[in-house]
């Protein structure tokens, strides 16, 4: 099972792309975000005030902005936890602090806060259809 259906299974919010405000002038939109269950679809984002996961999909144009940038931002933001996916390295770099993080080329453990769920992504899976 990929890592979207069992956030989805679970009724998680996942958001693609999902956004990240702080007013008046921060807004930053992940590929993806995973936030609680209490906040349902169609909640503004102003309003959704806990994030538990941001994912950016590096691409050439993109990876030092995502990297350099949007990272710290998302933490700075009160985002748990970041992964940064880069496809031509076939890793997720998680983030849970300012700075780099951690490299994982083989299984990324991720357990919602609340203690709800777990899952474990095995990247040979997904980026198995990737050439």
């Amino acid at each position: 099972m990929c890592f979207a259906s069992h956030i989805l299974a679970r009724r998680l919010g996942l958001f693609s792309p999902g956004v990240v405000t702080r007013p008046p002038l921060t807004q930053l939109e992940p590929d993806l975000l995973v936030v609680p269950p209490r906040f349902a679809p169609g909640t503004p984002w102003a309003e959704i005030s806990e994030h538990w996961l941001a994912v950016e999909i590096l691409s050439r144009s993109s990876r030092v902005y995502d990297r350099e940038f949007k990272r710290d931002a998302y933490l700075a933001l009160g985002v748990r936890e970041v992964w940064l996916v880069d496809v031509r390295d076939r890793s997720i770099e998680v983030c849970v602090r300012s700075g780099a993080g951690r490299v994982v080329r083989d299984v990324v453990p991720w357990s919602a806060p609340d203690g709800d769920m777990s899952v474990q992504v095995e990247l040979a899976e997904l980026f198995s259809d990737i050439v």
